[in-house]
């Protein structure tokens, strides 16, 4: 289960020896001992490999490995063509893309503005829990992307969609990719965290899907050598082969998710969003008085909480992580006692 620096506690969750890969570390002492190799071999053909199955050599030609996430969102927000950027279309997004665009003195415009020269979209949409499927997110980029413009899709939350998650996802889409490119002059890049679904948020995993090897090769030249540790490649490795740690995550995500939801039907909260695989639950309470009420309650009592009043301009709203029922238990009956509280008051 993931690890979300995001999420606010007092203490670290009780279930974290469930998000860790056993491991003896005596080839990751060995490898310290030297640079790590430029090329991110054999990590990234792992992840090549992770990624697309049956065509993981033409995906190892554009995929790029970097120090979290992050380094290739501001790589892409410097290198794509000059002028505006717009987010994708949801109430808020993820705010690491609106960061980087105004540190590259890009401005602002609407999502549903044209002549945008980058468009980034988060999906799923952390916090909100909106999803557009493949072909969804392709009419999306087809209809509302202008021309010789770039678009970034962040799927970093999209591996829990199950099994069959990369049938979902636009990393099977290479013709469609490559076509619009081709014929519209769009541009699409494909970026995974993979500090979520692995837990490791600590030692920064990033990757990012390219259109075309050339386009990686453009942007390859533009990183910082060595930017992803040994200890990182060599996690990225095991990660790539944990299946078992996969088929757990799917299954249990999806059972605990339903627990805290189902304990917290009865307070009929206006809204209550995401898929039944995503591993946060985005709530509207209806009060900013209870949301704050909540989060800091919830804090007190070290379950995972986060206000979408900071960042994301939200106040009524506050973003669960899902964890374990033991956990989870202590989660909704904390809720559940803020929420009687705040209700007896305001009668």
């Amino acid at each position: 289960m993931i690890s979300d620096p995001g999420l606010k506690w007092k203490r670290f969750p009780d279930d974290a020896d469930d998000r860790r890969h056993s491991y003896d570390g005596s080839d990751e002492r060995r490898a310290i001992e030297h640079y790590p190799p430029s090329d991110f071999e054999p990590a990234i053909t792992d992840l090549a490999e992770f990624l697309s199955p049956h065509d993981s050599a033409d995906m190892r030609s554009r995929l790029l490995l970097g120090n979290g996430a992050s380094e290739m969102i501001d790589m892409i927000s410097r290198l794509a063509p000059k002028g505006q950027w717009r987010p994708g279309p949801f109430t808020t997004q993820y705010q690491e893309y609106r960061r980087s665009a105004t540190n590259a003195g890009r401005a602002e415009l609407h999502w549903s503005d044209g002549g945008a020269k980058l468009t980034s979209i988060v999906n799923p949409c952390n916090p909100t829990g909106d999803y557009m499927h493949v072909e969804e997110i392709k009419e999306y980029i087809s209809e509302t992307c202008d021309g010789n413009s770039w678009v970034v899709v962040d799927e970093s939350m999209q591996p829990w969609a199950g099994p069959h998650w990369r049938e979902d996802s636009l990393t099977s889409q290479k013709e469609f990719i490559q076509e619009i490119q081709r014929k519209r002059g769009i541009s699409v890049y494909v970026i995974h965290s993979w500090t979520k679904i692995w837990a490791c948020p600590g030692i920064r995993l990033g990757s990012v899907v390219c259109p075309t090897a050339e386009d990686a090769s453009g942007i390859k030249k533009m990183q910082v050598p060595w930017s992803v540790n040994v200890m990182a490649l060599h996690y990225l490795s095991g990660c790539c082969k944990a299946d078992e740690y996969m088929q757990r995550t799917w299954k249990s995500t999806v059972e605990w998710r339903s627990f805290i939801t189902d304990g917290l039907k009865h307070i009929n909260f206006p809204g209550v969003y995401g898929e039944a695989w995503s591993s946060w639950i985005w709530i509207d309470t209806g009060s900013e008085d209870l949301a704050e009420a909540i989060v800091e309650e919830c804090k007190a009592a070290g379950v995972p909480i986060r206000w979408g009043k900071f960042g994301y301009c939200m106040p009524t709203y506050i973003r669960l992580g899902v964890r374990k029922p033991s956990s989870a238990k202590v989660l909704i009956n904390t809720i559940d006692r803020v929420v009687e509280e705040h209700r007896c008051a305001s009668e």
